[in-house]
């Protein structure tokens, strides 16, 4: 397992170490709209946002084909 840390070292989320977030989805959420800096807590390298929210909807989407 894996910790996301903010800029104060402060755990934010946890993750899988293929990188599947497990923990703390609101909170890396909040730090993304913030535009807060993160961080592997292990490497110290920024850590890419895009790969936990692309694709992560849980919701089907509507049709928009009219029959």
């Amino acid at each position: 397992m894996r910790n996301i840390v903010d800029e104060a070292g402060e755990i934010i989320a946890r993750a899988t170490d293929d990188h599947t977030l497990i923990g703390g989805h609101h909170r890396l959420a909040l730090a993304a709209s913030l535009g807060q800096k993160l961080f592997w807590k292990h490497t110290g390298e920024p850590v890419e946002l895009d790969p936990f929210f692309k694709g992560s909807s849980h919701h089907k989407q509507p049709d928009t084909q009219a029959t």
